[in-house]
């Protein structure tokens, strides 16, 4: 059985295990349920079978679709564009290269992704989160369609803006879409699956990739890439409109009784809060809320080692002494790594609860030990630094845990969204640093990028540990204050922030 059929066995054992835990986020008893342990399996199995497939399939596809450039500069996209220069060789006779103008056009797309964040977090909490996700899906499309139109540097500087900005809808939307559906305790593995599959998108885009490279026709090899992955996200597009649901309240393919029970396991939980209004006020909690940042940090650090690696994945593998056959194969195992790592932190944080913060620091303790390999090993072992590039890879899952964490401790639609919009601000500006200082040094050998990595990768070690401390001293001064856990079941229409609700408790 493969790597990739395991994870598969394990994502459906853990889905079912699930509705067995009917207690609270903090392990209390909850108020006796109205419905039966089995009607809630069958709903949670319901939208477990409906939902979660529709944005494992739509972020799959946004990976992979803003990381063909990488894989594109495989076949001629970089020397078409003149993104790349030669500016010498080292003393094994590797072309030492000048890739300032390439870090730029993949810089350009978390620009866009930047500029995009807060107008579709305003959006899609105005106007329908399915129509705006499947509208922003079509039009991105498009646009990578184009790509195969660009013929010069600032004609892809272009491009890769308005990619970023289109795609920016997905992420913090289905970030927010979760907490609509799935208790606290549930969130964080549902939040796993969907962002699993950016090791996904690596897993199976090389192999892709190649042999779309071997086209063979007027047009040269990378210029079908983005064609025919527009042309599927396209046609994926017509899929989210008809399929995509915004929240029970509205969906047609839920029962009345189906939706009563919606409302009330997000009534039991503190789950979430649904409104059409834009808050102020609660927009403005957010940017004074300590979470907010600790999270967009978080996921702003483990960006810069992401970012870099898939901007420069191909090329640093390359620059170990491997073909470009063999970079590109090689990043299939690294996918693997990734979404494994995620897959299986998300078991570990919903069997073991608390364990969130913990995570975090441990994968992120684990990939500094991979940029120090990379960093400081010897060049002519190849395996060794291979190694290293698989254990920077496991930081991936400590960004993942902080999105999760951004949505789970947060309430109050607004500020849910606004919180959620602004950790994708983080993932954003990691991006953007994660090229910019790879390409601040020559290749192959990308001494500034290993060392930013380490950085701060350390950073985010330190940042955890104070967060998970003073959510901890929160959760003990707000136990003092109100003697007791309260029975409290707040409407799904109460839209109350977590720093209104003193029987709120925050995952750790």
């Amino acid at each position: 059985m493969s790597s990739a059929d395991i994870a598969v066995q394990q994502s459906k054992a853990n889905l079912a295990g699930d509705v067995e835990r009917v207690e609270d986020i903090d392990g209390k008893t909850a108020t006796t349920s109205p419905f039966t342990a089995g009607e809630e399996k069958k709903y949670l199995r319901k939208i477990d079978l409906w939902i979660v497939p529709l944005m494992m399939i739509t972020y799959t596809l946004q990976s992979y679709d803003k990381g063909v450039m990488s894989a594109a500069t495989q076949f001629g996209f970089s020397k078409d564009l003149q993104l790349t220069t030669i500016i010498g060789h080292d003393k094994n006779g590797t072309p030492i290269t000048d890739n300032k103008k390439y870090a730029n056009a993949s810089m350009m797309f978390y620009i866009g992704y930047l500029i995009g964040t807060y107008p579709m977090m305003y959006l899609t909490q105005r106007f329908s989160i399915s129509r705006v996700v499947a509208s922003a899906t079509l039009l991105w499309g498009a646009v990578l369609m184009s790509t195969a139109a660009c013929y010069n540097y600032p004609g892809i500087m272009v491009n890769r803006l308005f990619l970023g900005i289109l795609e920016s809808a997905v992420a913090p939307s289905f970030t927010v879409l979760v907490t609509f559906w799935w208790t606290r305790e549930e969130q964080a593995l549902r939040t796993s699956l969907w962002y699993a599959c950016v090791g996904v998108a690596t897993m199976v885009s090389p192999l892709i990739n190649y042999g779309l490279g071997q086209t063979h026709g007027s047009l040269p090899s990378w210029k079908p890439m983005f064609l025919i992955l527009g042309a599927v996200t396209i046609l994926w597009s017509a899929v989210l409109f008809l399929c995509l649901p915004d929240n029970p309240m509205t969906s047609k393919r839920l029962t009345d009784a189906e939706k009563e029970m919606a409302k009330y396991r997000l009534q039991r939980n503190n789950a979430g809060a649904i409104s059409h209004e834009f808050n102020k006020a609660q927009f403005l909690e957010a940017f004074r809320d300590y979470k907010v940042y600790s999270s967009a940090l978080i996921v702003m650090l483990t960006g810069v080692p992401s970012g870099a690696l898939g901007t420069f994945g191909t090329m640093v593998i390359n620059g170990f002494g491997f073909d470009h056959f063999d970079s590109l194969a090689l990043t299939c195992p690294i996918g693997a790594v990734t979404a494994l790592t995620i897959l299986n932190v998300g078991t570990i944080t919903r069997r073991w609860r608390n364990t969130r913060y913990l995570c975090i620091v441990v994968c992120a303790s684990i990939s500094i030990g991979g940029t120090l390999i990379c960093w400081l090993g010897p060049r002519d072992n190849k395996g060794l630094l291979f190694a290293g590039i698989f254990l920077v890879a496991i930081q991936v899952a400590s960004g993942g845990l902080a999105i999760g964490l951004s949505a789970s401790n947060i309430s109050g639609h607004t500020k849910k969204s606004t919180a959620s919009a602004s950790t994708f601000v983080g993932y954003c500006v990691g991006n953007v640093i994660g090229p910019v200082i790879f390409g601040a040094s020559p290749g192959p050998r990308y001494r500034a990028g290993f060392t930013g990595g380490c950085i701060c990768l350390c950073g985010v070690v330190v940042i955890a540990t104070a967060t998970c401390c003073l959510l901890r001293r929160d959760n003990m001064n707000r136990d003092k204050r109100a003697g007791c856990h309260s029975d409290v079941l707040h409407d799904v229409d109460e839209d109350l922030t977590d720093m209104q609700k003193m029987d709120f408790r925050y995952v750790l």
